[in-house]
C-alpha cells in the first residue's frame, strides 16, 4: 500500500496572500461594502462637502446619513452569515451563534463608552449597534421573505413613533433621556439612530443575508430593486415637500411647534409639529422615504460591490482589508481625530481627508497582509468564542 506523502506547507507568500483575501469563507463584495461605509463615515465627519450637484467635491455629500445606513445594512448581511446563512442554525449551533453575538454587543457598549470618553463630535453609533444585535436575536431563524416584511413594516410605523414618540413624551411631563439611565429610550426611539426605524436596515440586511450571494440573479435583483426604491422614494418626497418651500421651510414648520426645542414642554391642545415632516428624505430625518430611498441606495451598492467582489479579489484587497477590520479603523478613526482637535471638523478642503483615507487603505492592507484578523476583531471574536464554548460546557 501506498502512502501519499504529506501536503507541503504553504509558502510564505501564499500563506500571507490568503491572509490579506480573508480566505474561503468570506465574501469579498460584502467587505468591499463595509469597507464604503467606514471610508464614507470619514467624509461625513471630516469631509468639505456640500449640498450642490455639481463638481466632484460637492458628491461627497452623498455620504451624509448614507455611509452609516449601508453600515447598518451590512451588519444585518452579517448577522445572517454568521449564524448559518441561506440555512439558518438550529440546535447547540444555534445556541452558540446568539451568545456570540450578545457577547459581541455587550463589548459593543464597553467600547463605545471608552471611545465616547475622547469627547469628539462625532456621534458614535457604536452602541446602538449593539442595540441593534439584541434585538436582531429574536429574528435569527426567519425567512428571508418573513425578514423582509418586518423589515417594511419598521420602515412604516417607525418613523411615525421616532418622530411624534419624544414629543408625546415630552407633553405628558415625562424626562427625555439626558443621561445614562435613558439609554433603552435613547437606542430606541429618542437617539441620533432610534431603532425604531434602523432594524428596517438591519431586518433588510438579514434577509438578504439569508439569499445565495452568489448568485447572479440576486445581485441584478438588489442592484436594480435598490435603483427602482431610491428613485420612487426621492421622487415622491420632492413632489410633496418642493410646493410646500422646500426641506428648510419644512424643518422650520416642525421645529415650531417641537417640545423637545424649548425649555418646557408645550400642552396636549397646542399645535403639533407638522406632519408633512414625514416626508423629506434628507440625511438622518429617519422617515419614509430616507429609508426607502437611502435604503434603496445602500441595496444597489451592496449588489455593485458583490458583482465587483467577485471578479476583483485583489484590485478592491485595500477596501475589502478596510471593511474587514471595521471596528478597528472606525474606533483608530475616533482617536485620530481626538488627537486631530477641533480643527478636524472645519476643513475646506479635502486633503486631509485624503490623507486619512490613503493611511486608512494602507495601513488596514499591511494589517490584513501580515496577521489576518484586525485586532479589536481578534479580540471580540475570541471573548465571544470563548463564552460561547463555556456555555457550552456548562450544560449538562
Amino acid at each position: 500500500m501506498t502512502v501519499a506523502p504529506p501536503a507541503a506547507p504553504p509558502t510564505f507568500a501564499r500563506r500571507h496572500a490568503a491572509l490579506l483575501l480573508g480566505g474561503d469563507g468570506r465574501i469579498t463584495g460584502v467587505d468591499v461594502a463595509r469597507g464604503l461605509a467606514v471610508l464614507g463615515m470619514f467624509t461625513a465627519h471630516v469631509g468639505y462637502t456640500t449640498d450642490a450637484v455639481t463638481g466632484a467635491a460637492n458628491w461627497l455629500a452623498v455620504s451624509h446619513g448614507r455611509s452609516s445606513i449601508l453600515f447598518a445594512l451590512v451588519a444585518g448581511v452579517s448577522l445572517a452569515l454568521v449564524s448559518g446563512g441561506r440555512t439558518p442554525l438550529d440546535g447547540l449551533p444555534a445556541l452558540q451563534a446568539r451568545t456570540r453575538i450578545l457577547v459581541r454587543a455587550v463589548l459593543l457598549l464597553a467600547l463605545v463608552g471608552l471611545l465616547d470618553l475622547l469627547g469628539t463630535r462625532v456621534l458614535l453609533i457604536l452602541g446602538f449597534y449593539a442595540a441593534y444585535f439584541v434585538l436582531a436575536l429574536p429574528f435569527l431563524r426567519w425567512s428571508p421573505g418573513r425578514l423582509a416584511v418586518a423589515a417594511g413594516a419598521v420602515a412604516l410605523a417607525g418613523p411615525v413613533l421616532a418622530y411624534y414618540g419624544p414629543e408625546v413624551l415630552a407633553r405628558a411631563g415625562l424626562r427625555l433621556p439626558e443621561d445614562g439611565s435613558g439609554a433603552l429610550t435613547d437606542f430606541l426611539v429618542s437617539g441620533h439612530y432610534p431603532a425604531v426605524v434602523w432594524m428596517a436596515y438591519v431586518l433588510a440586511g438579514m434577509a438578504i443575508g439569508r439569499l445565495d450571494l452568489t448568485s447572479t440573479a440576486v445581485r441584478v435583483a438588489l442592484v436594480g430593486g435598490g435603483l427602482l426604491a431610491m428613485a420612487i422614494a426621492y421622487g415622491v418626497s420632492a413632489a410633496v415637500v418642493e410646493p410646500l418651500g422646500g426641506t428648510r421651510a419644512v424643518e422650520d414648520a416642525a421645529a415650531a411647534w417641537s417640545s423637545t426645542l424649548r425649555p418646557e414642554p408645550l400642552a396636549w391642545e397646542d399645535p403639533w409639529p407638522t406632519s408633512v415632516y414625514l416626508w423629506l428624505a434628507g440625511p438622518h430625518t429617519d422617515t419614509l422615504p430616507e429609508v426607502v430611498g437611502s435604503g434603496g441606495f445602500a441595496v444597489a451598492l451592496l449588489g455593485l460591490c458583490l458583482f465587483a467582489g467577485r471578479v476583483g479579489r485583489w484590485v478592491l484587497a485595500p477596501l475589502a482589508a478596510v471593511g474587514a477590520m471595521a471596528l478597528s479603523v472606525y474606533s483608530a478613526q475616533i482617536v485620530a481625530l481626538w488627537a486631530w482637535g477641533e480643527e478636524a471638523y472645519e476643513q475646506t478642503t479635502n486633503a486631509p481627508l485624503l490623507v486619512l483615507v490613503v493611511v486608512t487603505l494602507a495601513a488596514a492592507t499591511a494589517w490584513r497582509w501580515a496577521f489576518g484578523r484586525g485586532p479589536l476583531e481578534r479580540l471580540v471574536a475570541s471573548v465571544a468564542r470563548r463564552s460561547a464554548d463555556a456555555g457550552v460546557r456548562a450544560r449538562p
